[in-house]
């Protein structure tokens, strides 16, 4: 018998993964083996692919399915993977929708429209039904960017609505600062809320989210795991100077984001310092030039970094 999608739950950091290419912008598959056992060896029990991070928007059809197929098979049911099928064309949508459900992916998630904008919760609901109904068996997650989306609909009533219109509707990944939205959906019964604004983790914690989706999570797990707990056994002084270490690191990020036409491409850069090179972003955003990168490095280094965020590599 099939699992009742309404009783998956995450909680804890779900990494949204990097994807790998190599110096002329193709997938490097090979690096997903050792990215994956990188992230089980920091203790990490789902990953959320093919989203923002991982560059999903630059990736074609094809290559968003091989990527799943490829953590899917590398990870042999050691984490849980929630593959993101948003894309502009929603046929497409649908088809990465039935991809995942036939290739064993764990739950899905989708953006909005991004071009022909929802004029309403309704309409919006509708987008989400029609790609959830493809894969009614598997977990379904909005996710709610409205700083990239421009979709902005209170999230509280998209959920009241939602939940008795798409049965496998499960939660949100919940990137926007509107904590006061966000409590709404805490509250609003069983709704699995996970927080993706990384530089204020520690505020979504206090507010309810049940866990967080995030870029940081690659290259600085300990960090935010240890707010976690600290948040759990109410060591709140101790949440905050964790999240301080987050803070001054999200800075250095933005800084360099706003050089390279993209943070992701900034966040990209701090895996090798954990061990994982995973090539540079692709096209419209840039990789760092020799210079930029020894002073990004450099900056990294006079943070702390290495002290106080080193994940296991080995």
């Amino acid at each position: 018998m099939a699992k009742d999608p309404k009783d998956f739950w995450l909680e804890g950091l779900v990494p949204a993964v990097f994807t790998p290419f190599d110096k002329n912008g193709e997938l490097e598959l090979s690096k997903i083996e050792p990215y994956c056992e990188y992230l089980l060896k920091n203790n990490i029990k789902a990953v959320y692919i093919n989203g923002t991070t991982g560059e999903g928007k630059s990736l074609t059809k094809p290559e968003r399915e091989i990527i799943l197929e490829k953590w899917i098979k590398v990870s042999k049911g050691r984490l849980k993977i929630v593959a993101h099928v948003g894309v502009l064309n929603v046929r497409e949508s649908k088809e990465l929708a039935k991809h995942a459900d036939e290739s064993g992916a764990d739950a899905i998630a989708t953006l909005p429209p991004l071009f022909f904008k929802p004029q309403s919760t309704d309409t919006l609901i509708e987008h989400c039904k029609a790609i959830a109904d493809v894969a009614p068996h598997l977990p379904f997650y909005y996710y709610h960017l409205p700083s990239m989306t421009g979709v902005e609909f209170n999230m509280e009533d998209f959920m009241s609505k939602a939940q008795g219109v798409i049965p496998n509707l499960v939660g949100i990944k919940f990137s926007s600062k509107d904590l006061v939205d966000m409590i709404g959906c805490v509250f609003k019964g069983k709704v699995n809320v996970l927080y993706g604004c990384d530089e204020q983790l520690l505020a979504g914690l206090v507010t309810g989210a049940h866990g967080a989706v995030g870029s940081t999570h690659n290259f600085m797990p300990l960090v935010f795991q240890r707010m976690i707990e600290n948040v759990k056994n109410g060591e709140l002084q101790k949440a905050r100077e964790e999240q301080m270490c987050g803070q001054r690191l999200c800075r250095i990020m933005y800084k360099y984001g706003a050089l390279l036409g993209g943070n992701v491409a900034a966040l990209k850069s701090f895996m090798p310092l954990v061990g994982l090179d995973l090539g540079p972003p692709r096209e419209p955003m840039r990789a760092m030039t020799g210079d930029e990168k020894k002073q990004f490095e450099k900056e990294v280094k006079n943070l702390g970094f290495f002290s106080w965020s080193a994940a296991v590599t080995s």
